[in-house]
């Protein structure tokens, strides 16, 4: 919420501050009867009860559009975050095909406006055998074969920050025992090297040396559900709403005591008031006794949190295969016309989480020029009539520095392209595809975009019933008060002057409104975890499942621009539809008015 605050931009905090300074110009500019008459009309007699219940649909709806967009807004925040994983900025794509002349092309591209830097990648499909002598486990899953050069890898974004071993921020708690790992930061170039300690552990257990490769903890492992527990004050969820009852007793009890006070002579109001008050009492009596017992006590509450349980250890071996493809973009055939299938035996050196499902699901990280020779990308020399082929790459990721917009750098690239071409003189050349990783993963991101947009919409077409609401209001009271009106006009009260008190008392409600609300989705924002949890608790059920989402915690993102604009919109909105009564009031007569008072 904070961080939110502090990036509002300048121009809107001026936009506040003109707004607030305009009020009050206006509250100070205006004759002073006209703000007496609208608290008069809000907050005396129990008709007062009509217009400070208008305000609760303001208040719903700026409650609703702030917590909901926040929540969304979270959501699609976080899906960005998780997708753009390991991307770079840029990506040119060849698909399986491969990209020849690779290393050639990466110096022109690095030579572009706004590109800092790139680096080769290898991406196929590969089969994935995963055995642990320890467990007996035998597991064969689908996987996406990467090869990198990790020093650039590293450069390129986050890589280093998602490595569950090696990263800044975890620790090695998947060793088998009896390997020690010296601490301490890897370089980043040895980030798919095995350690030393671990290799002294493979040599004791009698395994061979093997590449090192670096999971996805899906890949390697399963999620599980586990109930996490944790002490909280006992039943905190029925107090909440105890004392939220009581309070609303009391508010309600204070109007009838008021209205009663008005009519002394009617005894049903007395016998109102008396049993509003009892039943405050009570609730207040009972709500004492509940913090008395509850004093000082804690009940542990459970909910349910998304745990990666390994099923391979580090430095246990893992088994990939792949096809590899030829720079045609057919399958390697040999005798027979049986595919020429590609094995790897790896160590498992570290494991990965991104936090987005597929990718940690599915990738494995590999050296770059063993990738390159199981997709059948390697340099290949003349055999008979063969000719020599260049070694290829998958993709080329591209970082930008940002001096360029990232959709003017891949224009230059597609035209880097083919320049290449033409200097190359090359004719059976793959065209890659050159985007940007939002534009990689635009699937993903365009479906919670939207699902953000179409729920705040639905919800800000509430704000036209909102408004709706108090124009009947509004008009209601303008005939209500129709001798105030009346006696007004007679003592000399202009009918634009008796129209602007109900445009007053429309923007006082919205006033109110706007305030119960802003202030309502600010605090369910900072504390929406530990509310999941109360309501968890009283409803029995979980109501944010971690094993769907995969997410540890509700995640959300507080605009302020958003909260301001809402705030502004429903602000206008209830001043405007106002103007119904003040409409009514300014075309009434004083002489038609007091005839049948």
């Amino acid at each position: 919420m904070e961080e939110a605050t502090a990036s509002m931009p300048w121009w809107l905090w001026a936009a506040v501050v003109c707004a607030g300074a305009g009020v009050l110009f206006f509250l100070l500019w205006t004759n002073i009867y006209k703000h007496v008459i609208c608290l008069k009309y809000l907050f005396c007699g129990w008709k007062a009860v009509v217009p400070i219940i208008s305000a609760l649909p303001a208040a719903l709806g700026v409650f609703l559009l702030i917590l909901v967009f926040a929540v969304m807004d979270g959501f699609v925040m976080k899906t960005r975050e998780m997708t753009r994983g390991t991307l770079s900025d840029i990506i040119v794509d060849a698909s399986l095909r491969g990209l020849p002349y690779y290393d050639e092309f990466i110096g022109r591209v690095e030579k572009l406006p706004g590109v800092e830097r790139a680096t080769p990648v290898i991406q196929t499909y590969a089969v994935c055998r995963i055995v642990s002598d320890e467990t007996d486990l035998r597991v064969v899953r689908p996987c996406v074969l990467i090869g990198i050069r990790p020093a650039d890898k590293v450069d390129m974004g986050r890589f280093l920050e998602y490595l569950q071993r090696q990263g800044p921020t975890h620790e090695a708690d998947n060793l088998p025992p009896g390997m020690v790992l010296a601490p301490g930061p890897v370089a980043s170039a040895k980030l798919l090297a095995i350690p030393a300690g671990m290799q002294a552990w493979r040599e004791a257990k009698g395994l061979g040396a093997r590449p090192g490769a670096i999971a996805g903890t899906g890949l390697v492992g399963r999620p599980m559900t586990e109930l996490m527990r944790k002490e909280l004050p006992l039943w905190i969820g029925t107090r909440i709403l105890w004392w939220m009852a009581t309070g609303v007793a009391a508010i309600v009890a204070l109007f009838v005591w008021r209205a009663g006070r008005r009519r002394p002579g009617r005894a049903g109001w007395r016998a109102a008031a008396t049993v509003c008050a009892a039943v405050v009492g009570l609730l207040a009596c009972g709500g004492i006794v509940l913090e008395g017992i509850c004093f000082g006590k804690t009940e542990p509450v459970a909910w349910k949190k998304v745990v990666d349980q390994p099923l391979l250890p580090y430095g246990q071996d893992l088994v990939a295969g792949t096809l590899p493809i030829r720079p045609s973009g057919a399958i390697d055939i040999g005798p027979g016309g049986i595919p020429m299938a590609q094995y790897q035996a790896f160590t498992l050196v570290d494991t990965f989480k991104s936090g987005y499902w597929e990718s940690d699901s599915t990738n494995l990280y590999v050296d770059f020029d063993v990738a390159q020779r199981l997709a059948g990308m390697a340099a290949a020399p003349a055999e008979g009539d063969q000719e020599a082929q260049p070694a290829r790459a998958s993709q080329i990721q591209v970082k930008l520095n940002g001096t360029v917009a990232p959709d003017q750098v891949v224009q230059t690239i597609e035209e880097a392209w083919y320049g290449f071409l033409v200097a190359r003189r090359a004719k059976d050349f793959p065209m890659p595809v050159v985007n940007t990783w939002e534009t990689q993963q635009r699937t993903i991101l365009g479906v919670v975009e939207m699902e953000r947009n179409i729920t705040v919409l639905m919800l800000g077409v509430m704000l036209i019933g909102f408004a709706i609401l108090t124009a009947l209001i509004s008009y209601v009271m303008a005939y209500i008060k129709s001798r105030d009106v009346g006696i007004l006009k007679a003592l000399g009260a202009s009918a634009s002057g008796v129209g602007s008190l109900f445009l007053g008392y429309g923007f006082i409600i919205g006033l109110l409104g706007t305030a119960v609300g802003l202030v309502s989705a600010l605090l369910m924002v900072h504390y929406i975890d530990a509310i999941e949890i109360y309501v968890n608790q009283f409803v029995g059920r979980s109501i944010f499942p971690r094993d769907v989402y995969y997410f540890d915690r509700i995640p959300t993102h507080l605009s302020a621009t958003w909260a301001v604009a809402v705030s502004l919109a429903v602000l206008a909105l209830s001043t405007l539809a106002s103007m119904a009564g003040g409409l009514l009031a300014a075309m009434k007569q004083p002489v038609e008015t007091l005839r049948y008072e």
